[in-house]
């Protein structure tokens, strides 16, 4: 393990952006989280990916905007790329190999594919990090160089560039403004993944006095345990849930001396997920007050989950024909479903009581343990408090969660 930061920028760099010296443009972005909400009108749909487009919109001439995600597929996305790259402003992308859609050519044949150039987009080749044609490039972060009047502006994302991420997911985004330690750990980051071969370690590590950042993929034996059996303390989800602590002070988790912990998980299944469901299940024997909101959970973690008396509800909806996620083919699935990927921990953690989030890009099954994924790791009151608001929302409203086993055919991502 390497780690690329020991200290960290303030909490108010973190949240709240500060304008750099001479600043043409007086512009800031939003720091901290925001949500998405695919049942509402167009503003509420586009939360997520506006807070990208601005971000875009108001980088200046020379500045570089680099982007890895999974897919992009919006047209109104590529076209503020192209001004940006038309203004002057250097725009490197790198993107998965699964689906290489008509956006993605284009911006190829726009700005290039010579990655010692300024601009380009590169065509990763699975995890772009593992040398293997095992897992996929799946974080999704927007960074940008300089952005208004910010400097080293980072946004990671569930939500890749894409119109059904907006139209049928729930999604968050969290930014942090003007940390530059972190910016440049996801600039050493970001090109690993430019190179697109074997790089070491394979876990890239910052920890600050509000955020921490992982990027992980696993390799060889290690990979296999996980992947084929659930097993293996490499598991850096399996590890965080192991330093919860279920007793907590006052003023912290029920009041009662009992940590709380919330997950809200996109997918969830087979060796991998079964082994934090067991996990959680341990959690909930020592005294944790823990609940589940999920969307692609397997049968068998429902159980685990249900059997310890953690309660679980589903959030995916309008299951029929769709296209897959390879793009490649038509299976049957959720088409309006939550893809979030986070937990929150009111209680003890670390050793320590407090109140900590961690959210990224990486799910609860095998390919989260294949691919190239980032998790952050985010110590402040209020961002938890966020997390924890948009949970209730899900967990309580039947309109968006439902019990677990059923299929419904209504769409209320209308």
């Amino acid at each position: 393990m390497k780690m690329l930061a020991a200290l960290a920028a303030l909490a108010s760099l973190v949240l709240v952006p500060v304008p750099s010296a001479g600043a043409d443009d007086p512009w800031l972005p939003t720091a901290g989280p925001v949500f998405n909400n695919p049942m509402g009108g167009v503003k509420a749909r586009t939360t997520v990916i506006r807070q990208v487009h601005a971000a875009i919109r108001h980088t200046p001439p020379g500045a570089t905007i680099r982007i890895a995600t999974y897919n992009i597929d919006r047209r109104d996305t590529a076209r503020l790329l192209l001004r940006a790259h038309r203004r002057g402003v250097n725009v490197q992308i790198v993107v998965n190999d699964n689906i290489v859609g008509r956006v993605i050519r284009d911006l190829r044949s726009r700005l290039g594919h010579d990655r010692r150039a300024g601009s380009f987009l590169h065509i990763c080749t699975a995890s772009c990090r593992s040398g293997s044609p095992a897992g996929n490039l799946h974080l999704k972060v927007y960074s940008f160089s300089r952005t208004g009047a910010a400097p080293s502006v980072l946004i990671s994302s569930s939500s890749n560039l894409g119109y059904g991420a907006a139209a049928g997911q729930w999604n968050d985004a969290f930014t942090v403004v003007g940390d530059d330690a972190l910016f440049d750990a996801w600039t050493t980051v970001f090109q690993q993944l430019v190179r697109d071969r074997v790089a070491n370690p394979r876990h890239l590590e910052y920890r600050g006095e509000v955020v921490g950042v992982d990027f992980q993929r696993l390799r060889g034996a290690e990979r296999r345990r996980v992947l084929l059996r659930g097993k293996g303390t490499g598991d850096p989800q399996l590890k965080r849930l192991r330093r919860v602590g279920c007793a907590t002070a006052g003023g912290f988790g029920d009041g009662q001396g009992h940590t709380v912990v919330r997950v809200n998980m996109y997918a969830w299944y087979a060796g991998r997920g079964e082994a934090l469901a067991r996990e959680l299940a341990s959690m909930r024997a020592e005294g944790c007050d823990i609940a589940v909101v999920g969307s692609v959970v397997s049968g068998s973690v429902v159980r685990i989950l249900q059997r310890a008396g953690i309660p679980v509800r589903i959030a995916d909806w309008d299951w029929g024909e769709k296209l897959s996620t390879a793009g490649d083919d038509i299976v049957f699935g959720s088409r309006c479903y939550s893809h979030l990927k986070y937990v929150t921990v009111d209680g003890t953690f670390r050793g320590a009581a407090g109140r900590v989030v961690w959210t990224g890009s990486e799910n609860w099954s095998p390919p989260g343990r294949s691919s190239d994924e980032v998790t952050f790791e985010i110590r402040d009151p209020a961002v938890v408090a966020a997390y924890d608001a948009q949970w209730q929302r899900m967990y309580g409203s039947d309109r968006i969660t439902h019990a677990p086993g059923v299929r419904p055919r209504s769409r209320p991502c209308a």
